[in-house]
């Protein structure tokens, strides 16, 4: 008999999710499974990773049979009545969230910053989002029992730092899980569900004794991070993490300069004859969380480390016809100088978890 999990969710900020049309707004079930795939992942901190592969295809599922084949549960969405989604730029109006820009005589809205990509601002936002305050239904049924803890164990894990759709890492996409104590049920004797923050409750997935994987992984220098107030308003608290990102990102170097920028989230956007990233593209170690406590909101900082660029063994630019031979050691000592240097700053400007 499968074994059912309900979690009742609600977004907590925009959640840009959309399916074949980009520019609506949809709940998507394969989505947040490969969302938690990700999050399985990082919580393994697996150096060997063809192990890693192997046990991710028994979990998840694998189209070669002999690797696991299906999947060892399935994923629904369900909702009562309508979702809202809507364009809407209602909650970029408070004046507090303008930040200025170095050189410049126009402010910044810091939400539209985030949601760089998104957000135009002459057109405004470019696709529908589901809107914050909705609730709906993620349903696992459960295949094989000997994995439920890795499931259950990796949804908390989620809730607690991720988000679903576009700019995720941004702090979009946040989500509360209202029934917690009862979806966590199997995990009360490890975890404590109800102060999930909680620096011990932490520690206990985070594997201090794995060096630093290929991919983000929970491993050795994880750093956690908080506001050092909560706010009432939702994006009150996504504008005030928004600006202590921004500035960090600012402090590494000086303007024009984008050497150390680069690993903190690439591509960048100068002009190419001034300055080309390293790689085309790589996705920040850092993951902004906006959390729900009572009725308040308050932001986390997660810090994932990894190896930079692992498994390439050159950089190519194949409209200039260049191919290096890169470097990892050395390419690997920078994006950790600079994470370093990053961290240091959030140490000054939210308070530290782990």
């Amino acid at each position: 008999m499968l074994r059912k999990i309900t979690f009742e969710v609600e977004t907590i900020t925009p959640m840009f999710l959309s399916g074949a049309d980009q520019s609506k707004a949809e709940l998507r079930a394969a989505s947040i499974k490969g969302l938690l795939r990700f999050w399985w992942r990082a919580l393994q901190a697996e150096s060997d990773i063809n192990k890693l592969r192997e046990r991710e295809s028994q979990i998840f599922g694998s189209s070669d049979v002999e690797k696991g084949g299906g999947s060892s549960f399935s994923i629904r969405v369900s909702h009562d009545g309508d979702i809202k989604t809507t364009r809407t730029t209602k909650f970029l109006d408070n004046p507090n969230y303008k930040v200025s820009v170095e050189g410049k005589t126009f402010k910044m809205n810091i939400l539209a910053y985030l949601a760089y990509g998104l957000y135009d601002f002459k057109k405004g936002f470019l696709r529908d989002y589901i809107a914050h305050g909705e609730k709906f239904h993620i349903i696992f049924n459960i295949k094989r029992e000997d994995y439920l803890q890795d499931i259950v164990r990796t949804m908390f894990v989620f809730s607690l730092f991720g988000g679903i759709g576009s700019r995720n890492r941004n702090g979009f996409g946040s989500f509360d899980i209202s029934n917690g104590s009862e979806s966590f049920n199997t995990m009360k004797d490890t975890f404590v569900i109800d102060n999930p923050y909680k620096a011990g409750n932490l520690h206990k997935i985070i594997k201090r004794e794995v060096p630093i994987s290929d991919y983000p992984s929970f491993s050795k220098g994880t750093k956690i991070f908080k506001a050092q107030k909560s706010f009432s308003s939702v994006f009150d608290s996504l504008a005030d993490v928004g600006k202590i990102y921004r500035s960090g990102r600012i402090s590494l170097e000086n303007r024009h300069q984008f050497q150390k920028r680069q690993f903190i989230g690439a591509p960048l956007d100068p002009p190419k004859e001034t300055f080309e990233s390293f790689l085309e593209r790589h996705a920040k170690p850092y993951f902004i969380k906006i959390a729900k406590e009572d009725n308040s909101y308050r932001s986390y900082v997660l810090y994932l480390p990894s190896q930079y660029c692992e498994g390439k063994e050159r950089e190519d630019r194949k409209e200039r016809g260049e191919h290096k031979i890169i470097d990892h050691s050395a390419v690997n000592r920078q994006f950790d100088a600079v994470c370093t240097q990053f961290n240091e700053f959030l140490v000054q400007h939210m308070d530290t978890v782990i």
